[in-house]
């Protein structure tokens, strides 16, 4: 049976779908980074914060036996 805090890791997987959800919410040019306008690098930022958000959901969930 699933612990409670086991239960709220699950939640750190929504973080990233509700920050990429609405697109007008990270449509626009400025401000750029490296020559990538928002749009793109906002995007790609989401990448390894995505993958570091599953390994604190898989890390808490995993049984350690």
């Amino acid at each position: 049976m699933e612990k409670p805090k086991n239960r709220a890791a699950l939640w750190l997987l929504v973080i990233p779908y509700i920050g990429l959800l609405w697109p007008p919410f990270y449509n626009f040019r400025e401000p750029t980074l490296f020559g990538f306008p928002f749009f793109y690098w906002y995007q790609l930022a989401w990448v390894p914060i995505t993958a570091f958000l599953t390994w604190i959901a898989y890390r808490s969930l995993r049984d350690d036996d």
